[in-house]
């Protein structure tokens, strides 16, 4: 915690990210402060057999799902202690901005296990 008279007060926050499958926590990125603004959206993906938008639409897959969130990420503090947080002052805002952009790629396991169920439906088909 600093001292300065003017700092601002922190707000810590953070991304959780959990097994779809067996809702154990897979990782959690801590945030410094809250983000400034989070938004979730779905849209329906969704098929009509004639085409006429009078009939009710047929889901053909899970819904798109998009996340879109503003933080501010910042060295600042942290380097006011540089005894406390030696990798800040050596790496900066690196290590966080890493962990965030994890979450964009799939695991390789996913990678690998879809590559597997695509080559028996290749073979079943």
């Amino acid at each position: 915690m600093t001292t300065f008279p003017n700092s601002p007060r922190l707000l810590k926050g953070g991304i959780v990210l959990i097994d779809p499958t067996s809702a154990s926590v897979q990782r959690i990125i801590t945030l410094q402060y809250n983000p400034e603004t989070l938004n979730r959206t779905l849209q329906a993906q969704g098929a009509s057999e004639s085409g006429d938008r009078s009939e009710a639409t047929r889901l053909i897959d899970p819904p798109v799902e998009t996340i879109k969130l503003d933080a501010e990420i910042d060295a600042t503090d942290q380097l006011e202690f540089p005894d406390l947080n030696p990798n800040t002052a050596q790496w900066g805002i690196s290590p966080e901005l890493a962990a965030l952009e994890t979450i964009v790629y799939p695991l390789n396991d996913l990678i690998q296990n879809n590559k597997y169920s695509c080559k028996i439906n290749q073979l079943a088909g």
